[in-house]
């Protein structure tokens, strides 16, 4: 397994994806550098709830940066908002990557090669599984430690260590909605094959998503077919992260989505992987 191991890492380090994620990462650490600019923040799929209808679904879901009520005085949770915000970003790299690295190998068949020489599907599946994360992970923390350490240098705040732990257990449960999303990826990779077509209906699917969730999301537990396609979609967790909207059971909805993508999503994909024929 190591040797396999080591094989994927190789073939990522020589490949373009290997520099082309960090340079996503600076367009995006680009496009969160120029919310700064906006008068007044800056706001994505935002959706406002009504006070008087319901009083559980109060306040505001959505992607907040540089949204300060005073703007001299920020508070942590402010900061952190910010931050959070440009996570919105991530999924587009992630969705590259996954698709570039692990469903390319189907896609174009090069996936016989390892086989022919005896090693088992299942040990070149989980090999490309683990470094696919293992990136991920590093780039994600990296990119998310960055946006915090620009913010606070931007707004002159010093954060205690409190305050660190909370912004990075904040993150971590956002790293487990990626995770999930990426096993969701190549669940749909393994299947379609193609790799045009997997990024057209993620694409689709994720947005979609967010687009859905901010028209109903009032009476969000009343739509019996939606809300399951909602619970799918990694924007729904990460946009009620970025209002910080913890106290309405989010983070256990969030192991929930990561348990389901280890013990239904992995397995399926592993399922298909065995099955697969190749020509």
């Amino acid at each position: 397994m190591f040797n396999q191991l080591k094989s994927e890492f190789l073939k990522l380090k020589y490949s373009r994806l290997f520099t082309a994620v960090p340079i996503l990462l600076m367009a995006g650490l680009l496009l969160y550098g120029s919310f700064s600019l906006s008068a007044g923040g800056t706001q994505l799929f935002v959706s406002e709830g009504d006070e008087e209808a319901n009083a559980a679904i109060q306040g505001m879901v959505g992607f907040f940066a540089f949204t300060f009520e005073d703007i001299d005085m920020p508070e942590f949770s402010e900061i952190m908002q910010s931050c959070i915000s440009c996570n919105v970003f991530l999924w587009i790299v992630a969705l590259i990557l996954t698709i570039q690295f692990f469903c390319y190998d189907y896609s174009a068949g090069t996936i016989k090669l390892p086989i022919a020489y005896g090693i088992s599907r299942v040990k070149v599946y989980f090999a490309k599984v683990i470094v696919i994360v293992l990136y991920n992970a590093v780039c994600y923390f990296l990119f998310n430690t960055i946006t915090l350490c620009v913010t606070c240098i931007q707004m002159g705040y010093t954060p205690n260590r409190t305050e660190l732990i909370k912004y990075f257990s904040y993150t971590g449960l956002n790293f487990l909605v990626m995770i999930s999303f990426l096993f969701l990826c190549i669940t749909i990779g393994i299947c379609l094959k193609n790799t045009g077509v997997i990024a057209t209906v993620m694409c689709l699917f994720t947005l979609g998503g967010a687009v859905v969730y901010t028209g109903i999301w009032q009476n969000f537990h009343s739509h019996t077919i939606l809300k399951y396609f909602i619970w799918l979609n990694p924007l729904y967790y990460w946009m009620n992260m970025g209002t910080l909207r913890l106290a309405y059971g989010l983070i256990d909805e969030i192991i929930v989505y990561f348990i389901f993508g280890l013990v239904f999503l992995m397995p399926l994909s592993v399922i298909l992987v065995r099955k697969q024929e190749f020509r």
